[in-house]
């Protein structure tokens, strides 16, 4: 087809010109796009036949400038840069088509990024294959925007280079492009055009003509652009590169300066990774504040360079003409700020300041968070040279606000519309003050922050509601106390005096309504929560110390935290490690000694313990990492020494009071915290269950506390008269043995959970103190119980090693007290299987160490549960009776446990009578007092002789004369008991006295009292009753009845008649029906 137009345009050039000239200016699409690939094609072949009608083919072709189709716009940038190559463009008419390809070149991203949704959601519409990206070029007839941008960007580049006719039209025309906001997409075409162009020409060729934009314009505007280090096309690289070239329209001064920094500055952008390219936003928020701080400080130095008052007003006032250029764009509006910060901040002249910081407020997009905190650090930049100015300025603003009582009024009654515009005036406020403050010098910023906070002017910012306004509160109020630590370390150190007031601020912002709960909270409230945790950090850090009760308050306020549920993990778990930084925080400032930091520490785990046994796995995981951190933070402490000054680690205080010359000052132990002090006993017992845990990392965190613990310990002085090498090899091989363990987990090496398990407690029970393990014995209850039953379990084998290895130190107080916590924990366990192990652990410790001891603790639990429960409706049954059963079921045990009941029912009365022993029988009182023991010894029996099984059988068989008596003689007494009306023991004894014919197999001695048992106790005859017991036994087992006379002729002098009657009736039987011969009596 073009070799058609060729041909013809040969033979008749003039009406082939006259008929293209008609077409391009049609109304169809076809014909314009047509036309324009003609012309390519002809235009070079006959640039002499056509060059009488330049201006024709010219006027015909700006027609075109305005065109909105893609593929006529694309042919048009190609058919204009073969104009240019043929000389056809010059003056305005060639400026005017430079703009044209530089306005192709601005093309938005987002405009690219719109038209390709587009087509794929066409093309997936319609059901066509979507064509690969690496064969684009491949595609006909439509143009996309990306492929239209990039033809103008070569081609503008090609003009730039390769054509020197057109230098003259694009210098320093191209400078113009740079300053308009709607080029901003090809600044960096153009600025790698004009680099390529000042190559082989000079700057000063442009300095005559007067509608080119000012150096000051150019500056402000090209360091605002260089915001985005990774922009497209290394736009922040193009940039810095024309800056240098266009150095000599600046002040002479400056270009030494910026060939220095600007290879830095591209060396910086070179060697960092686009964080496109990489999955850690944090990382690519980082590089961004830190690309900002460096053009804010490039653009700070060039002025200290310049040092021209008047150079640097007329740059202020460029800046503040640029504002217009960035509507919409908060992030370059932000950066804006504070250039315009940085240079006011140099300028002496207070009206023109007053001026531009009204022009500042009055142009921020307060109600974006990136703007307002742009505005936020420009205003505290200024305020690091005139901070009287900003905070007039800034009360003025507060104070005009407050005045708009109306407008305070109609938010109460629509939300929607106008709160949100209260909160962002209000954020946009204490950010203002919080970096003013953290901008300011620190000699004069004491007095002002103390007017801030005392005035409550602070306190009048609290009243937002949107989650973003009160990050920015609480953003404030951390700036006010890094401000605070900023001055200390400058030397003008002083205490933050409303410092808990500023804490109970945060505090109050945290918590929003009070409708928020701790376990599930919406993102921004968590994010709030974050904000809070670090601005509590910074408040604690700063003097003056925390009191007890602020403490508490904290500690109250947010270790909640522990329980938020663990979605989504990456900010929840920021905001666990934010409360964990702040925890420390707390340890490590507060105290004034070893011994004050110890109790904050004891104080802060135990707040922690709650979390630590949760039934949570990320709860409990938390909680463990709270604690090895705090560990970690103390061990640091007990370490480098505790300075008196407050110095924390090493210093050149700390030196006059520890090691001198090889050898510890015996007055240095003053400054760290005794052993018992960390109560290692009970701390071992909370952490202990959590190394038998289901989840790995809980075990290993559990594991490195307690080793960190025994390390703490093991570093601190001793008590008085200890031997410091009596133990401390054994001590160090069973540290070394747990550090082991460690490290197995460390390696991620597949072990036996119960031989680590094994291993740990082998160890710890080699580390733990005397003291220690009474107290962990003592603690055992809630590990027993903890709510993960692989733990329990842990713990109950934990407790049994303790007693088998250790059991021989303890004496009687600690074996009852041990005895007590175990007993609790059976009441309180409630899975038999558990309940079983722990009486397990009970029998060991009567086993191997004071068997009498732990009976009488039993008997006294049994008796107090007798006398305060109904322990026949127990749910679940009667926990003690378990115990009882345990007890006779064990080889060792059972016959002790039975001697010892046998000689609480013969030693302990069932009460105290009034009445004397002799004659005066026949008047009875009520008992003064009425004893339960021998009902809870009954109660044992009953469960000796019911569910001891053949172990139990046997002990009864070995000990029938003395069970049989004790029965008779709490027959006497349970008579006399229901003369005076007391009923239940006799019932209680009845029934132990048919588990007892059951368990022995005498049915005929069971029978006597089967029927009417209590009745015939009752009457007057009852020791009859008792002789025919008596006779049962004579008739069964006839060689008991020696040791029962024996036993029963000794008890003819208790001083409780009805016992003494009941061993008479028996002896009478005896002596009666002629079974005693000979009784050797002393008499």
């Amino acid at each position: 087809m073009l070799s058609c137009f060729l041909t013809i345009g040969l033979l008749y050039p003039d009406d082939l010109f006259t008929f293209l000239m008609n077409k391009i200016i049609s109304k169809e699409e076809c014909y314009k796009l047509g036309t324009l690939c003609v012309l390519k094609h002809l235009l070079p072949r006959f640039s002499g036949a056509w060059s009488g009608r330049r201006t024709v083919l010219i006027e015909a072709v700006k027609f075109l400038l305005n065109e909105q189709d893609l593929s006529v716009r694309k042919s048009l940038a190609e058919l204009i840069m073969v104009m240019a190559s043929h000389c056809y463009l010059d003056g305005a008419c060639g400026e005017l088509f430079v703009e044209f390809l530089v306005r192709q070149c601005a093309i938005a991203e987002e405009d690219v990024s719109e038209y390709q949704n587009q087509q794929e959601t066409l093309e997936v519409a319609m059901g066509f294959q979507a064509v690969s990206s690496a064969k684009t070029e491949l595609k006909m007839g439509v143009v996309s925007p990306s492929e239209l941008r990039t033809v103008c960007e070569k081609g503008l580049l090609l003009l730039a280079i390769t054509i020197p006719e057109m230098e003259v039209i694009l210098w320093p025309f191209l400078l113009k492009l740079i300053i308009p906001s709607s080029y901003t997409g090809a600044i960096a075409t153009i600025c790698r055009c004009i680099s390529e162009l000042l190559r082989r020409r000079t700057v000063t060729e442009m300095k005559s003509q007067t509608d080119l934009p000012t150096a000051e314009e150019l500056f402000a505007r090209l360091v605002v652009l260089l915001h985005e280090p990774f922009a497209r096309d290394q736009l922040a690289a193009r940039i810095l590169s024309v800056l240098y070239y266009l150095a000599p329209l600046f002040p002479k001064n400056v270009l030494l300066f910026w060939e220095d920094e600007i290879p830095k500055m591209k060396a910086y952008i070179g060697d960092t990774e686009d964080p496109k390219d990489t999955e850690d936003s944090k990382d690519g928020t980082s590089q961004q504040e830190i690309w900002d701080d460096m053009i804010v400080h490039f653009f700070a130095e060039s002025l200290d360079v310049i040092r021209d008052p008047n150079w640097t007003s007329s740059l202020g006032n460029a800046l503040c003409k640029q504002y217009a250029l960035y509507v919409g764009d908060n992030e370059h509006s932000a950066l804006l700020h504070r250039c315009l910060g940085m240079l006011l901040q140099k300028v002496d002249n207070r009206s023109y300041i007053r001026e531009k910081i009204d022009w500042m407020y009055k142009n921020a997009n307060i109600a974006d968070k990136t703007n307002r905190i742009g505005l936020a650090k420009g205003i505290g930049l200024v305020a690091a040279a005139h901070l009287d100015t900003v905070l007039e300025k800034l009360k003025n603003i507060l104070d005009s606000e407050a005045c708009n009582k109306f407008h305070r009024f109609l938010s109460f009654f629509i939300y929607r519309g106008n709160t949100p515009d209260l909160d962002d005036i209000h954020a946009a406020l204490a950010l203002m003050y919080g970096y003013a403050a953290s901008y300011a010098p620190s000699t004069v910023i004491e007095a002002r922050i103390d007017a801030l906070v005392g005035t409550n002017m602070l306190s009048r910012l609290l009243h937002v509601r949107s989650a973003e306004a009160k990050q920015a509160v609480i953003t404030a109020i951390d700036l006010l106390g890094r401000a605070v630590i900023k001055a200390a370390e400058t030397g003008a150190a002083f205490p933050l005096k409303r410092r808990d007031q500023m804490l109970d601020f945060t505090l109050t912002l945290m918590a929003g309504d009070g409708s928020e709960d701790f376990t599930y909270s919406d993102l921004e409230h968590i994010y709030t929560q974050s904000f809070a945790l670090n601005t509590c950090t910074t408040l604690v850090s700063v003097e003056p110390k925390l009191t007890l009760e602020t403490r508490n308050h904290i500690l109250k306020a947010t270790l909640g935290f522990f329980a938020l549920r663990n979605d989504p993990a990456d900010v929840v778990d920021t905001l666990i490690n934010n409360l964990i930084t702040l925890l420390c925080t707390i340890l490590l400032t507060s105290g004034e000694d070893g011994k004050s930091r110890a109790d904050q520490l004891q104080h802060i785990l135990k707040s922690i313990d709650q979390y630590v046994s949760s039934p949570l796995d990320h709860q409990r995981k938390r909680g463990c990492v709270a604690v090895h951190e705090l560990l970690v933070k103390f061990r640091a402490l007990c370490s480098s020494g505790y300075c008196a000054l407050g110095c924390v680690g090493s210093c050149i205080h700390v030196r006059h009071i520890t090691d001198i010359g090889g050898q510890r000052n015996p007055s240095g132990t003053f400054f760290l915290p005794s052993r018992e002090s960390l109560n290692i006993g009970e701390r071992v017992m909370a952490y202990l269950p959590r190394c038998a845990d289901t989840n790995f990392e809980i075990q290993k965190i559990s594991a490195k506390i307690l080793d960190l613990l025994f390390i703490i310990s093991l570093s601190l002085p001793r008590p008085v008269g200890y031997a410091v090498d009596e133990d401390r090899e054994m001590s160090y091989a069973a540290l070394a043995a747990l550090e082991d363990v460690i490290s197995i987990y460390n390696r991620d090496v597949s072990i036996d959970q119960s031989d680590a398990l094994h291993r740990i407690v082998s160890s710890v029970s080699i580390l733990l103190t005397k003291d220690e393990l009474v107290a962990a014995l003592h603690g055992c209850v809630v590990a027993i119980c903890d709510k993960v039953k692989q733990s329990a379990e842990g713990t109950v084998e934990a407790v049994i090693e303790f007693i088998l290895k250790r059991g021989s130190e303890l004496n009687e107080t600690d074996i009852s007290r041990t005895t007590q916590s175990l007993l609790s924990a059976t009441v309180a366990v409630s899975d038999k299987q558990l309940r079983q192990e722990v009486l397990s652990a009970t029998c060991s410790l009567a086993e191997n160490t004071s068997a009498k001891i732990v009976f009488s603790e039993l008997l006294s639990a049994a008796e107090r549960d007798a006398m305060t429960k109904d322990i026949t409706r127990l749910r679940g049954g009667w926990p003690i009776q378990d115990a009882f059963y345990a007890f006779s079921q064990h080889d060792v045990l059972s016959i002790m446990f039975l001697d010892h009941v046998i000689s609480v029912l013969n030693e302990v009365p069932s009460h105290k009578e009034d009445s004397e022993k002799g004659d005066n029988t026949d008047h009875m009182t009520m008992p003064s007092v009425v004893s339960e023991m021998p009902q809870a010894a009954t109660l044992a029996l009953s469960a000796i002789f019911r569910g001891g099984g053949k172990i139990s059988r046997r002990a009864v068989e070995q000990r029938y004369a003395a069970v049989f008596s004790a029965l008779i003689l709490q027959f006497g007494s349970c008579h006399g008991l229901v003369v005076m009306g007391v009923h239940q023991p006799l019932r209680t004894l009845l029934h132990t006295f048919q588990a007892f014919c059951e368990c022995i197999k005498d049915h005929e001695m069971g029978k006597v009292l089967a029927k009417d048992g209590e009745q015939l106790l009752v009457s007057e005859k009852w020791s009859d009753s008792v002789g025919g017991l008596a006779k049962c036994v004579a008739t069964k087992r006839p060689k008991e009845v020696e040791t029962i006379c024996m036993l029963l002729w000794q008890s003819l002098n208790r001083s409780q008649r009805f016992q003494r009657e009941a061993a008479t009736a028996v002896l009478s039987e005896y002596v009666h029906s002629r079974f005693v011969v000979i009784i050797n009596l002393s008499v």
